[in-house]
């Protein structure tokens, strides 16, 4: 069933580019808790090698990605979609069908209370943070914050 919900939210947010800046975490870092997701971290970064610190603080599998954003599309659209998303899995235990508009360029899937890295190469663009508790029957998605990268 994990791989089911994992393939499902890949396909939710497939992704073409990454994040730029530091390779080695650099105080950038994602946390998910059962309450969501936070960010820590410059907002704006260079084109290149892109690196966050993550963090799974929940009691379930979790997992974090870049997402880009296509071009004239928000942030909000993308977190409208997560909510929507959520309360759909939360009535019928099944997934909307991912938007077109943002596609995951990486992903990195982290056990219960452990941590790791989530590393990316990203072109300029728009780009989403987002986390996810991915243990079935638990499936939460959460939008971190949007990532500008400059060339």
């Amino acid at each position: 069933m994990r791989v089911a919900v994992t393939l499902a939210a890949l396909a939710l947010m497939a992704i073409t580019s990454a994040c730029g800046g530091s390779d080695d975490g650099n105080g950038t870092r994602l946390v998910l808790t059962d309450d969501g997701c936070t960010y820590e971290g410059e907002e704006t970064v260079s084109t290149g090698s892109f690196t966050a610190d993550v963090e799974n603080k929940t009691d379930y599998f979790g997992a974090f990605a870049v997402a880009a954003v296509a071009e004239g599309t928000t942030i909000d659209r993308l977190v409208a979609y997560m909510e929507n998303a959520r309360q759909q899995f939360g009535e019928s235990g099944t997934l909307p069908d991912p938007p077109q508009i943002y596609s995951q360029i990486v992903r990195v899937g982290v056990n219960a209370g452990s941590a790791s890295k989530l590393p990316a190469d990203v072109e300029p663009g728009t780009y989403a943070l987002t986390c996810f508790v991915d243990d079935l029957p638990t499936w939460k998605p959460y939008v971190a914050t949007r990532l500008e990268v400059t060339g």
